[in-house]
């Protein structure tokens, strides 16, 4: 499974990261094995739908692989973060990009639907793969998901994005409250 992992991340342009963009770190789904391999690391990330418990219950989601600001786990990290700044829904708002330009939507989307199906008896064969990036043919299905990331980049516009992910974990039928919790104040003395 590392292996065919490894084989799919290698096919992610690198966009030179400076280490800038962990405002834009938050709940990511991943392959099993991902997750298995940073926890081997020491590092606890939890599923995504816990994820969007916290973010929706708090306003507030730290990735735990974050450390003094750069990424803990970065050699091993997932397949959707490898893809941050590599493709074209989701480029680096610091500018990062690949020498080879940004990969196109459908290709990192298929990516990201390969890096899921790993180690699973039904993976995604040639034809849905097809369908796939069929759909990223048409341009208004790729602005809809270029406007989808950009207005739910919690950088951009943090407000709107809690929203979505409440909502997104509603959706899984979680019970969070409407707001931040009040934290009680601690009196010194």
């Amino acid at each position: 499974m590392d292996a065919a992992l490894d084989e799919l991340y290698a096919k992610v342009p690198q966009p030179g990261c400076k280490g800038l963009c962990v405002d834009s770190c938050g709940p990511v789904g991943m392959n099993p094995r991902e997750h298995q391999r940073i926890r081997e690391r020491g590092v606890n990330i939890p599923h995504h739908r816990d994820a969007l418990a916290q973010l929706a219950e708090t306003g507030d989601y730290t990735c735990p692989a974050l450390k003094d600001g750069q990424c803990s786990v970065y050699d091993v990290r997932p397949m959707s973060c490898h893809l941050w700044g590599a493709v074209e829904t989701m480029p680096c708002p610091y500018g990062c990009r690949p020498e080879e330009g940004l990969l196109p939507d459908a290709e990192g989307h298929a990516l990201l639907a390969q890096s899921l199906d790993v180690g699973k008896p039904d993976a995604l064969d040639a034809e849905q793969l097809g369908r796939l990036k069929q759909r990223f043919d048409d341009p208004q299905f790729r602005q809809t998901v270029r406007q989808y990331v950009q207005e739910n980049r919690p950088a951009a516009n943090p407000g709107q994005a809690i929203e979505h992910w409440r909502s997104k974990a509603a959706g899984y039928g979680l019970s969070v409250p409407t707001g931040p919790k009040k934290r009680p104040r601690r009196r010194r003395g």
